[in-house]
C-alpha cells in the first residue's frame, strides 16, 4: 500500500513539473507573439479605462431612464386613478432596459459609421416617441417624451462628437 502511495506521489510530482514546463512554454509563446519589450504596457490600461468609462455612461443613462419610466407610470396612475403595481414597475424596468440597449447599439453603430448611427438614433427616437404618443396622450406624456428624446439625442450627439475626434 505504501509502495503504491509513493508511486502515485511520484507521478503527481512528475506531472507537476510537466505542468510547470507547459505554463512556461505558453508564457514564452505569448511573449514572442507580442514582440514587445515592454510587456506591462500602459496602453492596455488606457483601453480598459476608456471601455469602462463608456459603459459607465450607458449605465448612468439606464438608471436615469429607469427613474424616468417609473416616475411616468406612477404619475400616470395617480392622474388616471388606476393602480400602480408590479406590472407597471416591471414594464418601466423593461422599458429602461430596452432604451439602454438601444443606446448601446447606437454607440456601436456610431463607432463604425457616425452618420448612419446618428440617423438610426434619430429614427429610433422618433419611433419610440410615436409609440408613446400612440398609447398615451396628455401633458405628462408630452413632458416625458420630450425629456426622453433630449436624453437619447443628447447621448447620440455626445457619441457623435467622440467619434469625430477619433
Amino acid at each position: 500500500m505504501q509502495f503504491m502511495l509513493g508511486l502515485n506521489i511520484q507521478n503527481l510530482l512528475e506531472n507537476s513539473s510537466f505542468i510547470k514546463l507547459f505554463k512556461q512554454t505558453l508564457l514564452r509563446i505569448y511573449m514572442v507573439s507580442k514582440k514587445d519589450d515592454d510587456f506591462d504596457s500602459d496602453e492596455d490600461d488606457e483601453k480598459l479605462q476608456s471601455k469602462f468609462s463608456a459603459g459607465f455612461l450607458i449605465v448612468i443613462f439606464g438608471i436615469i431612464f429607469l427613474i424616468l419610466a417609473e416616475t411616468f407610470f406612477y404619475l400616470l396612475s395617480e392622474k388616471t386613478g388606476s393602480s400602480f403595481g408590479l406590472t407597471q414597475m416591471a414594464f418601466g424596468l423593461i422599458l429602461a432596459i430596452v432604451i439602454t440597449l438601444f443606446l448601446g447599439w447606437v454607440r456601436i453603430i456610431l463607432r463604425s459609421n457616425k452618420y448612419t448611427g446618428l440617423f438610426v438614433s434619430i429614427l429610433g427616437t422618433t419611433a419610440m416617441i410615436y409609440a408613446l404618443m400612440k398609447k398615451y396622450q396628455g401633458p405628462y406624456t408630452i413632458t416625458f417624451g420630450i425629456i426622453g428624446a433630449i436624453l437619447i439625442l443628447g447621448y447620440a450627439i455626445m457619441q457623435f462628437v467622440k467619434a469625430d475626434k477619433r
